[in-house]
């Protein structure tokens, strides 16, 4: 959304800008009924716009961008002294702004949108004492129509980007609630998963045993087959969910054996797994990058093992000045696996949540079934701004 406000913005901009240089260059016309007709298409164009645009979501580029051209160009032109058919500029920029609006126009939303972060009462307080200031301003200093045209287009550009900013600051925060509500919700989802595990796989087959040694004559070698898979499972889930290797050990020795769990979990896969590793000693005697870089690492290749049908993945991790660089390649993704990493909400996003900690991005590259995977994280030191 708030691209489009921004087109919106230097398209005024640059409207402004062309009436300046026509002025600086006695090309612009003084007429004062053509000055109010500009500058009543000019409000109306502009706030038609910006409604359209907040109040839908769904325009088109193209749709967008066209109507910046066929509706603010001709007011543009409407200015030159000497250029005719004026009269024709001005209908091309009316019809093509209504024809806009009444195609993309969200009634229903724009009746809520407020181009002032105030409340709809201070924005009348507001008009009328702008109102009378302007007129105090115009009369203080004698200024002529063309002046008193530009000042006012001067001061709506300045509220449209106090508005353009205050509009950025609200996705960021609600990109941010956004973004901890799912996180909030993984963490969930991984609790009930887990419960979900110690019952099926866990309390089934103790109640099961219980049952075998419970019976008259108690079936010992039926509960001791059970609690032998039984030792198994837990030994999987185990190596799953353990905590271990994230404790401050060499970070070589942690991924090698993050693998050897993930590839005991998924014996049906196949990988050929290719590692290089080079960070400096200092990186890695700081056990919080560590931490991270393990967590990190076990979930991009948890996804290679479950989401994949890889035959090999190539880890390079290695630093590059204030950045650590982790690079992985891996085969047999599909294109809609890749949307699923895409539009992940939980997995992914956690990852994003813990990489944008550091000051860092993560992107996903897919050329035919290899996905490459680029993780990018600040280090902090002594002399770095990354924070």
């Amino acid at each position: 959304m708030d691209k489009k406000l921004e087109k919106i913005i230097f398209a005024h901009l640059g409207i402004l800008l062309t009436w300046g240089f026509l002025f600086k260059a006695g090309l612009m016309t003084r007429e004062g009924p053509l000055l109010n007709a500009v500058s009543m298409l000019l409000f109306f164009t502009l706030y038609g716009l910006i409604y359209t645009g907040l109040s839908n979501k769904k325009i088109p580029r193209m749709a967008s961008n066209l109507v910046l051209v066929t509706s603010l160009v001709p007011l543009a032109l409407m200015m030159v002294d000497s250029f005719n058919f004026k009269i024709l500029l001005g209908l091309v920029s009316f019809l093509s702004t209504t024809i806009y609006l009444k195609k993309f126009l969200v009634q229903e939303s724009a009746k809520y949108v407020n181009i002032l972060p105030i409340s709809r009462g201070a924005v009348q307080r507001f008009t009328l004492g702008f109102l009378a200031f302007l007129f105090a301003f115009i009369y203080l200093f004698d200024m002529d129509s063309v002046m008193i045209h530009v000042f006012i287009q001067l001061v709506f550009l300045i509220m449209e980007f106090f508005f353009l900013l205050f509009v950025k600051e609200r996705e960021s925060s609600y990109e941010q609630t956004y973004r901890s509500y799912y996180l909030f919700d993984y963490m969930a989802r991984e609790r009930d998963e887990f419960a979900r595990i110690i019952h099926d796989e866990i309390i089934q087959d103790i109640f099961a045993t219980r049952n075998y040694l419970s019976l008259k004559n108690p079936d010992i070698a039926g509960a001791k087959s059970i609690l032998s898979k039984l030792e198994n499972k837990l030994r999987q889930l185990m190596k799953f969910y353990q905590s271990n290797l994230f404790e401050p050990v060499n970070i070589e020795t942690s991924i090698d054996h993050m693998i050897q769990n993930l590839s005991s979990l998924y014996e049906n896969k196949e990988i050929e797994i290719y590692k290089e590793i080079a960070l400096d000693q200092e990186t890695q005697e700081n056990d919080q990058v560590m931490r991270l870089l393990a967590i990190i690492s076990k979930e991009l290749i948890n996804n290679v093992y479950k989401h994949s049908e890889a035959s090999y993945l190539t880890y390079k991790l290695y630093q590059d000045g204030d950045f650590i660089i982790l690079d992985m390649e891996s085969n047999g993704t599909s294109p809609g696996d890749y949307e699923k990493i895409k539009k992940s909400k939980r997995g992914v996003l956690l990852l994003e949540l813990l990489i944008d900690a550091k000051a860092g991005r993560i992107a996903y590259d897919l050329n035919q079934d290899v996905l490459t995977t680029k993780v990018l994280l600040g280090v902090e030191n002594e002399t770095a701004f990354i924070r």
